[in-house]
């Protein structure tokens, strides 16, 4: 003869059934959510880039160091038709991210003939009186010129005597030692070099992977 089980035992099965039951799918749901919540978290980190691709971000600004050289006035238009000009140095850490980047980017191409990379720095209009592309003039704490630099010297062979009118950043032997970021060189615009530009980093509003 089969034990009678009175009707409350069946409800509480029944009611711990659906506990476990409602447990099991939050669980579940929350697992998913967050996994779809650190798929969009990379998604995110990904697609908000504030520089393009081959561009490097440094204060809120995006640079970008060529592998052909230009004159220096084709340099400056190769970097206008990517939105912004020729790299210009406000302080120190400017000068020693840009001074970095020629560094790293000699020791990763030693096959390239990379003797220096143009800014936007110039003394055409004046000699002696060096501007910044934006057309503010040359500050006196901010500069780093390589030892006996400027000098406007003109070689023999120059035939037109233009003068060195144009500078670029010399890369350093290594980064670090003393007095290693002093790599301004004045030069000949007529000659070619590898150059840097800068646009202002894009601001982005991001939501599940795009901008």
């Amino acid at each position: 003869m089969k034990k009678w089980k009175p009707n409350w035992y069946f409800v509480v099965i029944g009611i711990l059934s659906g506990l476990v039951a409602t447990l099991m799918a939050l669980f579940i749901r929350e697992f998913v959510n967050n996994q779809d919540l650190r798929t969009s978290l990379e998604q995110m980190q990904l697609a908000c880039s504030r520089c393009l691709p081959g561009w490097k971000e440094h204060a809120s600004r995006c640079f970008f160091l060529s592998d052909v050289d230009k004159e220096w006035e084709n340099a400056r238009i190769d970097c206008l038709h990517h939105k912004g000009d020729l790299a210009m140095v406000h302080n120190a850490e400017d000068q020693a991210f840009l001074t970095n980047l020629t560094f790293q980017f000699k020791k990763a191409n030693p096959d390239t003939n990379f003797h220096s990379a143009w800014i936007g720095l110039q003394d055409l209009v004046k000699e002696g009186s060096f501007f910044w592309v934006n057309g503010d003039k040359l500050k006196l704490d901010v500069r780093f010129w390589r030892p006996g630099k400027p000098n406007n010297s003109v070689a023999t062979r120059d035939t037109e005597q233009a003068g060195l009118d144009c500078v670029s950043i010399l890369p350093p032997d290594a980064a670090g030692p003393e007095g290693w970021m002093n790599s301004w060189d004045d030069i000949s615009c007529a000659g070619k070099r590898h150059y840097i530009c800068e646009t202002d980093a894009l601001i982005l509003k991001c939501r599940h992977g795009h901008s």
